[in-house]
């Protein structure tokens, strides 16, 4: 792993190098605010993610890149069938829309939706619709001012997929067009369109540049230019936000919850500062502290990698391993992998079994990717221990300016939070949505 100086020269020159790439496409005619090529996401396996490294490396392919291709191209025949649970809409010139997502955890015995990314009610304002994605297939008996797009048959349909290879098979740009998420981005696209076409509206999403929201976003000034479309960034700082990278010119305004965040986004993934504002949170009310814990990865990529350099931290650091918690990612909880991962690390926390509680400061440990748990601990707790084997999981100081950032060895750093400036603003009020919608008031 080189030094935090090459690591941030390593992290800069790859932007530069996806912005060319970003350049080139565009000249292609490449929609690049869809086409999974261009989404450079770190914190999942994917063709985005593969694509950033053979552009690192300069390369034009690899076995790995292959293998997402085709995983991606697979999928494709399992999307043949969506439904559509819908509401009515009571005619106005003008409503709020909320593109974002839902499991059957968010909805009431009383038939009311639940929007954890922005604390708010679908029975709270009357004049505010929301347009979900089941992450679960559930559905309502009844729900009103909701619009759910769900899975019908779940089988794999080859004539399907046949259908679209065919389609998309002499087009020159076929990896960026044919595989399953443009063509799921698509699909959500069309249902959007079907519903809202005869409306004028602000439309309001938990924004993280994933290709399928941009495809909307498209949609929505297709259907009119006087649509405005607010995104909300709800996540917290993370090391390289590759995804971020501005594509989606038809969003009108990026909310961001600090100004370290705003500040970043700026220089070095070229938003417009016009475009970007910075608000409390509304997602988070309070962030919990969490100091004996030990966050594991989303993907597991390496086992004894981890089991290795956490042995020798723990060790080294003279840290001590009573009551330390583990926490698996909340969509891998029941995962046999993560699962049989977590009984390891427990073996070598009770193995070393050393320290004393009363005369230790222990911080949270992060491995592999940090998402936003770094961010949440540093601002939390003010220290972390982060074990990771990419340049693009570690924190950088010339990126992020409140942020000290220690090499312990080899792929293990500790980081610590220089100034007040905080990563995430919290006032600790539900109703931050609701200013939000009033203060872009409906204009008939």
């Amino acid at each position: 792993m080189p030094k935090e100086k090459n690591i941030s020269k390593s992290q800069i020159s790859s932007l530069s190098i996806c912005n060319e790439y970003l350049k080139k496409c565009k000249n292609k005619g490449i929609n690049v605010a869809i086409s999974p090529l261009c989404d450079f996401v770190t914190w999942a396996d994917g063709l985005g993610h593969q694509k950033l490294h053979l552009l690192k490396n300069n390369k034009k392919f690899s076995i790995n890149f292959l293998r997402n291709f085709l995983k991606e191209l697979l999928a494709i025949g399992k999307n043949y069938e969506f439904l559509k649970f819908e509401s009515k809409i009571e005619y106005v010139k003008k409503i709020n829309i909320v593109y974002s997502y839902c499991t059957k955890e968010n909805f009431s015995k009383n038939g009311f939706f639940y929007d954890n990314y922005f604390n708010q009610s679908s029975m709270s304002d009357k004049n505010t619709y929301w347009f979900l994605i089941s992450q679960d297939n559930y559905v309502p008996k009844k729900c009103n001012n909701v619009f759910i797009i769900y899975r019908g048959k779940k089988l794999f349909n080859p004539i399907y997929l046949l259908k679209f290879i065919t389609k998309n098979l002499f087009n020159r740009n076929i990896f960026h067009n044919c595989n399953n998420t443009t063509n799921i981005s698509h699909l959500y696209s069309k249902y959007f369109f079907e519903t809202f076409n005869k409306f004028n509206f602000n439309l309001y999403l938990p924004y993280e540049s994933r290709p399928h929201q941009n495809a909307i976003i498209e949609t929505a000034k297709n259907i009119s230019k006087k649509n405005k479309i607010y995104g909300y960034y709800h996540r917290m700082p993370e090391p390289f936000q590759g995804e971020m990278i501005y594509k989606s010119h038809d969003l009108d305004k990026l909310y961001v919850c600090s100004k370290i965040q705003k500040q970043v986004f700026h220089k070095y993934f070229h938003w417009p500062k016009n475009k970007l504002s910075t608000i409390s949170s509304i997602r988070y009310l309070k962030l919990k502290k969490r100091v004996n814990y030990i966050f594991m990865p989303y993907e597991i990529k390496n086992v004894e990698f981890y089991l290795e350099k956490l042995k020798f931290l723990l060790e080294s650091e003279k840290i001590c391993t009573k009551n330390i918690k583990i926490s698996i990612h909340p969509l891998k909880k029941k995962n046999k992998h993560h699962l049989n991962f977590k009984e390891k690390i427990y073996k070598i926390l009770r193995k070393i079994n050393g320290g004393d509680l009363k005369n230790q400061k222990n911080y949270p440990i992060i491995l592999g990717e940090p998402g936003s748990v770094a961010a949440e601990c540093l601002q939390t707790v003010g220290k972390v221990y982060h074990i990771s084997d990419s340049i693009f999981d570690v924190f950088s100081e010339k990126i992020w300016k409140n942020i000290k950032v220690i090499k312990l060895s080899d792929h293990l750093y500790k980081y610590k939070k220089l100034k007040k400036q905080n990563f995430l603003n919290i006032n600790g009020k539900k109703n931050n949505f609701k200013q939000l919608l009033s203060s872009n008031k409906l204009i008939n």
